[in-house]
């Protein structure tokens, strides 16, 4: 820009001259850029965290002093099993969701990359060449070399708090990252359980359908030799043919929870088998809550929340230095070459002021939609920890609850058992009729299927609470 480009609100001052062999053009601009730079303030208001009555202790922790299970990162190897631990990584490396997320995080850090650029000098090349031919005169060629660098002096911290929110956002982001990642570790631990649930359940309704054939046997012979009548032939058949019906849902479930797993680890459904054939295999940990105050730190959608609130008084910052003058300096070193002519060079330095006067109402508008935003990610940041605190209590009492009612179940599923075979023994010896064995094949099948649905339900929770508890993540 020339002097005579000025505007009324641009005041330049430029200094320029042909021939000179002073010392680089940066040698000027630089010392001058670094004072005014470490002179800049920043207009963003301190940060504090949002005030919560964070308790000292979960209401509902009842688990055995110094475990800290949660507070490794690779959290699903408490449970025990080598197949989980390898379907983790498969997940961790291959899932969809995830990918997506880690290109998300590309996307913020190239904004965040962008955003920083203005806190750096911008520096332009040109070139340019002519030739021009007259009638009957002398052919002329000139060319121009250039070289152009501007430089936008941050006094009031405008684009390095622009810089501070893209990058912040960036670390949001990339928490996001991480509570993508701890869904999907939690549905591919839930799902594999599932899936080893349902193998019980299926050998559970085989063994009570052998059970019921057996018992048929003995119903059918009787039948033959007169001793029953009719009836009890059909209430057997009835009783084999309602535990049979049991098997193809089961079978059903099974399939679909195995074609779930396998896109969780990015396989395609159909060719993917689960070895584990069941759940008493896998050991159930022991997990330690902590402290309410340390899943501040601990979980990623916690992190993210804070992560934006800080962002959002970053860009208050910004919008308020909106309001203040803006200082450039800039500089230019230029090459002519001409035909028949020496080579002349012109440098120039220049610094503008700019300084808004009437923006219709703009700038305020930008400075209170920042404040806005920033009330609302301070609300937003509160709900997510106070969510979290509930999760965690929830997480606690499903813990309690679904021991207390595998442990009922179990005693259920053994005294049913005890009845059946006595119930089945007095049949043999004709001391009972066949509704006392109908009626206990029908609770023992029952009592062990709840059972073990049960178990599924507190293996179940124990992840829950590993989520809840931000699942290991580390800062």
């Amino acid at each position: 820009m020339g002097p005579g480009n000025k505007s009324r609100d641009d005041t330049s001052v430029y200094v320029s001259g042909r021939g000179s062999k002073s010392s680089p053009l940066f040698r000027a601009v630089v010392p001058l850029a670094l004072t005014f730079a470490l002179a800049a303030c920043t207009m963003a208001p301190d940060y504090e965290r949002p005030a919560l009555d964070t308790p000292q202790g979960y209401a509902s922790a009842q688990q055995p002093a110094g475990m800290d299970v949660a507070g490794d990162t690779q959290w699903w190897t408490a449970f025990g099993d080598p197949e989980l631990t390898l379907l983790m990584q498969a997940a961790l490396a291959r899932n969809l969701d995830i990918e997506q997320a880690l290109a998300r995080v590309e996307q913020a850090r190239g904004a965040a990359r962008a955003a920083g650029a203005s806190l750096l000098p911008q520096v332009d090349g040109s070139g340019s060449a002519t030739r021009s031919d007259t009638r009957g005169g002398p052919r002329r060629d000139s060319a121009n070399l250039g070289l152009s660098a501007s430089y936008a002096v941050d006094i009031w911290g405008r684009y390095r708090n622009e810089a501070k929110a893209a990058a912040l956002s960036l670390d949001a982001t990339q928490y996001d990252k991480e509570s993508a990642a701890l869904i999907v570790q939690s549905a591919v631990a839930t799902t594999y359980f599932t899936i080893l649930t349902l193998k019980d359940r299926i050998a559970i309704a085989e063994d009570s359908l052998k059970a019921a054939r057996d018992t048929l046997d003995i119903v059918e012979a009787r039948y033959k030799v007169g001793t029953i009548s009719g009836l009890d032939l059909a209430q057997q058949r009835n009783t084999v043919a309602t535990i049979d019906a049991t098997l193809p849902p089961l079978r059903a479930d099974l399939a679909a929870n195995g074609n779930a797993l396998a896109i969780l680890v990015a396989t395609t459904p159909g060719r993917f088998t689960v070895e584990g054939t069941t759940l008493d295999a896998v050991t159930l940990p022991a997990v330690a809550a902590g402290q309410p105050s340390a899943l501040l730190e601990r979980r990623p959608d916690i992190k993210s929340a804070e992560a934006r609130l800080k962002a959002a008084n970053a860009d208050i910052g910004a919008a308020r230095a909106a309001f203040f003058p803006s200082f450039d300096l800039s500089a230019s070193l230029t090459r002519s070459f001409a035909t028949a002519s020496a080579a002349e060079t012109a440098t120039s330095l220049g610094a503008s002021l700019l300084a808004p006067i009437f923006s219709g109402g703009t700038l305020e508008g930008n400075l209170q939609s920042a404040k806005g935003a920033q009330a609302e990610l301070a609300a937003a940041y509160k709900l997510v920890v106070l969510t979290s605190f509930s999760e965690v209590e929830n997480a606690l009492t499903d813990v309690e609850a679904a021991a207390a009612r595998e442990a009922s179940l179990d005693i259920a599923a053994e005294e049913a058992g005890k009845t059946y075979t006595l119930s089945q023994a007095r049949y043999r010896a004709g001391a009972s009729d066949l509704l006392s064995v109908l009626d206990a094949q029908r609770s023992w099948l029952s009592s062990r299927d709840s059972a073990a649905q049960a178990q599924l339900d507190r293996y179940s929770s124990a992840v829950n609470l590993f989520v809840a508890l931000g699942g290991g993540w580390q800062n």
